[in-house]
Parts: C-alpha cells; sequence; structure tokens
C-alpha cells in the first residue's frame, strides 16, 4: 500500500501545525525548516508501519518533501500576503515622491 494524496495532505498538515507551535517558542527560526523535514520523515515513518507499507525509503522522501513543502508553504504565503498589502498601501508602483 503506498501512500494517496489525502496521506500526503495530513504529513503536510502535521508538519506544518508542528512548526507553527514551535515558531513562538525558544527555538531558532533558523532551525525550523530542519525540523520540519525531520517531523515529515517521522511521521511519514509512523504511517508507514502504521498502514503496513513496504516501500519505506519512498514515505521518508515524501516526508522529507513535506517538510520542505510546509516551510515553503508558510514562507511563500507570508511573502505574497506581505506584497500585496505593501502594494495596496504603496499604489502599486506609483514613483514615491
Amino acid at each position: 500500500m503506498t501512500f494517496n494524496v489525502d496521506t500526503n495532505i495530513a504529513i503536510l498538515l502535521v508538519t506544518w501545525l508542528v512548526v507553527q507551535v514551535l515558531k513562538p517558542t525558544k527555538v531558532n527560526n533558523h532551525l525550523l525548516p530542519l525540523i520540519a523535514v525531520v517531523v515529515g520523515a517521522l511521521v511519514a515513518v509512523g504511517l508507514s508501519f502504521y498502514t503496513h507499507d513496504t516501500k519505506l525509503v519512498q514515505d521518508v522522501v515524501l516526508g522529507v518533501w513535506a517538510g520542505f513543502a510546509s516551510t515553503g508553504l508558510n514562507e511563500t504565503a507570508t511573502k505574497s500576503i506581505t506584497s500585496i498589502i505593501n502594494g495596496f498601501a504603496n499604489g502599486f508602483g506609483k514613483p514615491k515622491n
């Protein structure tokens, strides 16, 4: 049995939630992507054993990808929203006088 789309999304969401919980703590924010990768891999391995999946290496790679995706998703969303808000505030490219 291999992971399906729902399982991939679950790994991504669990990893993202763990990172969001750790952000306001004293954990160095530069370590969060590494933590996300490790959490993603651990969640994938846990699900692999739970579902009796035989493709452990593939599942670990998927978990690592989910860790990268969860941090990238947050960074992309934050930067996009910030740039849109700044665009409204600055008139979307009007020259500053």
